[in-house]
């Protein structure tokens, strides 16, 4: 009887839900520092694919060492606070930094931004969980070209930005991380065309490594279509774009 009893009372309790608890923003924020005197240096491997004679391909390899500092803050036009991005160069790392833009980067309760060649991307959005999803170049023309080694591309139709995982210790590079932020900005594939973005931030840091494939190739417009249209690396059948590497190799 005693045990009957027992297996009532426990049938009929409701369940148990874990407390919310709110995504703490200010936190969140901390993926994207913004702070005059604060910087990170990077080491970039990049290849640039072109068309060759005789209907070949030309792959161009470069590294470079790249280094942002944030040197000033001004404000727009519409009184928004803008950090000023010195970006300098070197193509050795014994070699003096050389400035070769500047950009800037903005941060609010909602939205991290950033300002890079004339293009504005919506880097990041608070508060964020693993669902979410925006628009990341919502300032950005999606069929606008861009020229690379001489041919133009379109590299920002589709993009659709989304949290892949936060919160998690990594490494990257030779860096041992508490907490990462992985966001993919598009990851696109059809016949003709491959578009990768993704971006890995770190608290405290800001971006710490990225990844991008944004090719274009004719190869399976053939006629007949080869064998291995589909199964034949973007690697090897790409005939423009770029691959790029970069990660971080120091910051303060």
């Amino acid at each position: 009887m005693t045990t009957l009893c027992l297996f009532v009372i426990v049938a009929c309790s409701d369940p148990v839900t874990a407390p919310y608890e709110p995504l703490d923003v200010a936190a969140q924020q901390a993926y994207f520092p913004l702070e005059i005197g604060k910087f990170t240096e990077y080491r970039v491997d990049s290849i640039v694919y072109d068309f060759g004679p005789g209907g070949s391909t030309v792959r161009d390899s470069t590294l470079v060492y790249v280094r942002e500092e944030i040197a000033d803050t001004i404000r727009d036009n519409s009184g928004e606070l803008l950090f000023v991005l010195e970006r300098s160069e070197r193509r050795s790392d014994t070699l003096p930094w050389t400035v070769r833009q500047v950009w800037s980067a903005s941060r609010n309760a909602t939205q991290a931004i950033r300002s890079e060649n004339n293009l504005r991307f919506l880097r990041l959005v608070f508060p964020f969980d693993d669902r979410t999803r925006w628009n990341g170049n919502l300032w950005i023309d999606p069929y606008q070209s861009v020229e690379i080694a001489g041919e133009l591309i379109q590299p920002f139709v589709n993009w659709n930005y989304r949290v892949d995982a936060y919160d998690f210790p990594a490494q990257v590079g030779a860096f041992s991380f508490d907490s990462v932020l992985v966001v993919t900005e598009v990851d696109q594939t059809n016949a003709i065309e491959r578009r990768l973005s993704r971006a890995w931030y770190a608290k405290h840091i800001g971006l710490v490594r990225r990844e991008q494939q944004i090719l274009d190739s004719q190869y399976c417009n053939q006629i007949p279509a080869p064998a291995d249209c589909l199964s034949k690396p973007w690697t090897e059948k790409a005939q423009k774009g770029y691959l790029l590497h970069q990660v971080l190799l120091n910051h303060n």
